[in-house]
């Protein structure tokens, strides 16, 4: 089936009164919005691709998938055990777990949570690893933690750790990674071009922790392993939600940069950058006006049109456009909907979500969240349906760079008894064996909370793997990748030593 227009949406808009130049600029709308079938599978040959010439690129080449390899070999299988500390460090909070794993696919988790100070995150670098050893010190005592009392395979007095470490890193080991720039409001001097795991155990040595990282990752590889604890043959980890990005399992030997005698190796992806150059997706006046007026234009396209911080103001946009043609509200908007990002991507969920005859729901929206009063049905229809469009061409888009990194796997050699299954035209098949299925991973609110979110892309990855998709890759939600897969990496990396 290609998917071509607006009627293929869930809860579609009855649209009971509008006018002809109402249908015509919404039909306009539905055509620049739809991403049909042949499109999905041209962006995927491009995005399988681009994950080639970045696993292959030389180091520091100009590349828009970034492709970083992980250095976490090999994935858990629900059966290890053992206790691990994780440190979660993505923003103002940063994070300490304890993390037990109890075999049979069972663990338990202690955590706390400590605020990363304004002042700390402008010092010099050496005062914020005091304070994050600090803090380790702090749980490690307030729960009476010690190598003695924790079951670990190790013998060693020293309790890991691995480093959940959200800001732009180069990886040059599992427990080893130069940051190229901080993000996020952080500016601490000192820090840029130096190796975080280093300057981390620095700490800890200096105010006596007794605490040994052993591993870094970013969130979106901890998505991919804490997945595997409870989900074996877990393939794919990805991020759908304020921002997004994919890590999948790829055959080292892919990987020229890498010699390594492991058979496999976690590669980060960055895919929020696809296409930086704009050849192949389908934009815009909506998304190209977002991109401009971005505080980073030019850069993660891709991103700006799936993640939830962005999904908002593409609909704003759209919005003023049919303001201005007086296709909307009378012509007339408001000083809130003319702010940039004043229409949340939360306020687009509960629109869609929105089923009553004349969308009351949607008309609460506009007038206590945005100032548009006095709306009639027609103009909350045409709301509810630029609503689905964002929000169907985002999981749409989604379910493309799913079904590319599968696609990869099934060329790698990891997925290949799935090749002749997963085709379009394949033999339907009505069930597969538990041990059969590929499980992706995914963390992040869109993915959990957009309404038909899952189901969309469900139905893209149909179109672009074939009917058997929907029974063999199982879409779910992993539960603290930034904890739990830390501690896993920790365990990883104390194995392979």
């Amino acid at each position: 089936m290609l998917y071509s227009d607006v009627s293929s949406l869930h809860s579609i808009v009855p649209q009971t009164k509008w006018s002809a130049l109402q249908k015509e600029a919404m039909s306009t709308l539905t055509s620049q919005f739809t991403v049909s079938t042949t499109k999905l599978q041209q962006l995927t040959e491009a995005f399988v691709q681009h994950m080639n010439e970045g696993l292959t690129a030389q180091k520091g080449a100009c590349k828009d998938l970034a492709m970083i390899p992980t250095y976490v070999t090999g994935r858990p299988d629900g059966h290890e055990r053992g206790s691990y500390l994780a440190l979660d460090l993505g923003g103002t909070n940063l994070r300490v777990c304890l993390i037990t794993l109890k075999g049979d696919h069972a663990l338990e988790s202690h955590q706390r949570a400590f605020k990363v100070s304004d002042h700390l995150q402008e010092a010099h670098v050496s005062e914020l690893m005091d304070f994050i050893a600090a803090s380790i010190k702090d749980f490690i005592t307030s729960e009476h933690i010690s190598s003695k009392i924790v079951e670990h395979p190790s013998d060693s007095e020293t309790l890991e750790l691995g480093f959940t470490f959200s800001f732009p890193v180069t990886q040059t080991a599992i427990d080893a990674g130069v940051l190229l720039r901080w993000t996020k409001g952080f500016c601490c001097p000192g820090a840029v071009g130096n190796d975080v795991v280093q300057l981390l155990q620095e700490a800890l040595n200096r105010n006596g922790v007794n605490v040994h990282v052993a591993a870094l990752v970013n969130d979106t590889v901890g998505t991919l392993l804490a997945h595997s604890y409870t989900h074996p043959n877990t393939f794919v980890g990805a991020i759908f939600g304020t921002g997004t990005n994919g890590a999948y399992v790829e055959t080292t030997r892919n990987i020229p940069s890498i010699s390594s005698p492991a058979k496999e190796m976690l590669v980060n992806i960055e895919w929020g950058n696809f296409d930086k150059d704009k050849e192949f997706l389908p934009l815009t006046i909506h998304d190209n006006k977002l991109d401009k007026e971005s505080i980073n234009p030019g850069v993660h396209v891709f991103e700006k049109m799936i993640s939830g911080m962005y999904l908002g103001e593409i609909a704003r946009n759209v919005l003023l456009n049919l303001i201005g043609q007086r296709i909307l509200f009378g012509g007339v908007s408001s000083e809130i909907l003319n702010k940039h990002y004043a229409l949340e991507t939360k306020f687009m969920s509960d629109i869609e979500k929105d089923t009553s005859s004349t969308l009351t729901a949607t008309a609460t929206i506009l007038e206590q969240e945005l100032n548009i009063r006095n709306s009639t049905v027609a103009d909350r229809e045409i709301v509810k349906t630029v609503c689905q469009l964002v929000g169907n061409r985002a999981a749409r888009l989604s379910a493309m760079a799913t079904a590319a990194v599968i696609r990869q796997g099934l060329s790698n050699g990891i997925q290949e008894k799935h090749r002749h299954l997963l085709r379009v035209g394949a033999t339907v098949v009505s069930a597969v064996d538990e041990k059969d299925v590929i499980n992706v991973g995914i963390d992040g609110s869109v993915f959990e909370h957009y309404p038909y979110f899952e189901g969309r892309m469900t139905e893209g990855l149909e179109e672009l793997l074939g009917p058997n998709a929907r029974h063999i890759i199982k879409l779910g939600i992993a539960r603290d990748g930034s904890g739990v897969g830390a501690a896993l990496a920790a365990l990883i990396a104390t194995k392979n030593n």
